[in-house]
């Protein structure tokens, strides 16, 4: 009689608890390019706002680094709605997330900083356009330095919102990193951002502020490695999803081994080697390159891995604290 009251798939003995051997949590619909796209251009784009701030305006090299990320930074504003647009399906699902903000939804001051940014972004690239002559310079005082500084504020702020986005849900790996992911996603936002502003000054031909930027970058991918580091060391069962399998060698081949380290032994011989120019170049894309790769691939990693972990009710049973 106790036989016909289990109820099924009970048959044996289950060392945690399940709901009878299924999946808790429905696997989260967050998934595909656009995704982690979006995720990594709003990383980026934030930390080209911080870094124009940081630029010296007594410097001709540093003046002309500003304009050249103010017109970056714009293009990637511009671009990023469109690719959140294509995950959403319809475009009126964006324009509905402006109708109320939410302080306590993520998602809600994620949208409005994008298009805080946007805004601030355009009125710094009129700025720039108007100092330089190719538009009218009276148009300089309709954009005054200060939408520079809320560039940066909002910039930081879009840097860290992403990993605050994904921790701020019931996954169990994304819940687990409420602490690690947002500084991690905010260090790789800023490597990221020093990388391609190395290699656009690398094409422009303003070499004298790479090495600068390379200096951030190896700061920056040096705090990555030590979120991530101690993420895996605090998440025990939660990060198995992230830090073993495929995803492990993932992120330990493409974002820890090419994105961090070979960047920063490649920016350490650019500081102490004194290399020929042409040489120098090719060794500043080369990092560059390779920091971006690994930047998008963290991304890619913790989305993926945040799925599967869905698939192990006994994290899902028990939250992270």
């Amino acid at each position: 009689m106790s036989d016909l009251l289990e109820p099924p798939g009970r048959e044996e003995t289950i060392p945690t608890p399940t709901y009878y051997g299924r999946p808790l949590l429905k696997m989260p619909h967050w998934d595909g390019w656009n995704v982690v796209t979006y995720l990594f251009l709003g990383g980026v784009m934030g930390g080209l706002g911080v870094i124009g701030v940081l630029a010296d305006p007594k410097r001709e090299s540093d003046r002309k680094l500003k304009r050249t990320l103010a017109v970056t930074s714009l293009v990637l504003a511009a671009a990023n709605p469109s690719v959140l647009v294509t995950h959403l399906g319809r475009p009126e699902r964006f324009l509905h997330m402006l109708r109320i903000v939410k302080i306590k939804s993520p998602m809600s001051m994620g949208v409005w900083g994008l298009v805080l940014y946007s805004g601030a972004a355009g009125m710094n690239v009129a700025r720039e356009l108007a100092q330089s002559g190719v538009l009218p310079r009276w148009l300089r005082f309709l954009a005054p330095p200060i939408f520079a500084r809320l560039q940066a504020v909002v910039g930081a702020f879009l840097m860290g919102y992403t990993g605050v986005l994904l921790s701020a849900t019931a996954n169990p790996l994304w819940s687990s990193g409420k602490r690690h992911i947002p500084v991690a996603f905010v260090c790789s936002s800023m490597s990221s951002a020093c990388a391609l502003a190395s290699l656009l000054s690398t094409v422009e031909g303003n070499s004298e502020v790479t090495h600068r930027l390379e200096r951030l970058e190896m700061l920056a991918s040096a705090g990555e490695l030590a979120a991530l580091v101690s993420f895996e060391r605090h998440a025990g069962d939660y990060g198995k999803a992230l830090f073993t399998g495929p995803a492990g060698d993932r992120l330990r081949t493409y974002t820890t081994q090419t994105g961090i380290l070979a960047p920063i032994a490649l920016n350490l011989l650019g500081a102490i080697v004194p290399l020929p120019k042409p040489v120098d170049a090719v060794r500043t894309v080369i990092a560059s390159v390779l920091t971006l790769i690994g930047g998008y691939n963290l991304r890619n990693t913790v989305v993926q891995a945040g799925r599967i972990s869905v698939n192990d009710p006994s994290t899902a049973f028990v939250q992270p604290k």
